[in-house]
């Protein structure tokens, strides 16, 4: 596995992504699931209403990690409250007969800033989280149904390594684990670099890059750099399946 150029995310893309996203899961969701509201003999029309429901969790869930992988590439951290003010408008277009009705706040505390959470720090560990609370209200002639759920999506990155030195040479040596909401989960894209002289670096070929897949989310990389400080900062920005990006640093002793 090389390294590749990390993905950059086009916030308006981003958005026209979801809106069609929401519209083709709310298409299908009838033909995909089946859920039971109650434990007798459900309508046609309870069918419809019970797919309906899950094909709003799926698209609201849908709509926030689209939102956060725009974030987590440059984007700005409102794009999370844009998407979800767009998916509950197309929700409530769609019924002709009733009120659907999908209302939402995004989480604002210590952490979270607008629905999002980045913290990419010097101590191995990367977050890249995004979090908002639903409510969907059904109104028409055969139903009257309030229910609340929370959506949180959340990528982590967790580093440590060392490196041996071989006269002005190290060989870094570091192990990256990638999780998607606390469960091991794949890479899309590493990028590593090492700084030098106060230059972030990127590393490439020419650093003898090797990078070993477990398969599990785990990842042993290896390269090497002339850097004469005792501690060499390294940093690895991991793109996840969604395109959700994380970012992790640490500093490198020798081991």
């Amino acid at each position: 596995m090389k390294s590749k150029a990390i993905f950059r995310a086009n916030r308006s893309g981003q958005l026209l992504i979801v809106a069609a996203l929401a519209i083709a899961i709310l298409l299908s969701s009838t033909t995909m699931y089946v859920y039971e509201l109650s434990g007798e003999r459900q309508s046609t029309e309870d069918f419809f209403i019970s797919d309906f429901i899950l094909a709003v969790k799926q698209g609201s869930r849908n709509a926030v990690i689209s939102a956060l992988a725009n974030a987590s590439n440059g984007g700005e951290k409102t794009v999370l409250a844009d998407d979800l003010d767009s998916l509950s408008q197309a929700y409530m277009r769609l019924n002709k007969r009733g009120i659907w009705r999908l209302s939402y706040t995004v989480l604002n505390d210590s952490h979270y800033d607008g629905g999002v959470w980045l913290s990419w720090g010097n101590g191995g560990l990367g977050v890249s989280s995004a979090y908002a609370n639903f409510t969907l209200r059904v109104y028409d002639s055969t139903a009257n149904i309030t229910m609340s759920y929370t959506v949180n999506i959340t990528t982590t990155i967790t580093i440590n390594g060392y490196y041996t030195s071989n006269g002005t040479e190290k060989t870094i040596n570091l192990f990256c684990r990638v999780f998607n909401e606390g469960k091991s989960a794949l890479a899309k894209n590493l990028t590593v670099f090492y700084e030098n002289l106060g230059v972030w670096v990127p590393v490439n070929a020419s650093n003898n890059l090797s990078v070993r897949d477990y398969g599990n989310g785990t990842y042993a990389l290896s390269f090497n750099v002339s850097v004469p400080s005792e501690i060499v900062q390294v940093s690895v920005h991991a793109q996840d399946m969604r395109c959700i990006l994380v970012k992790a640093s640490i500093p490198c002793r020798e081991g």
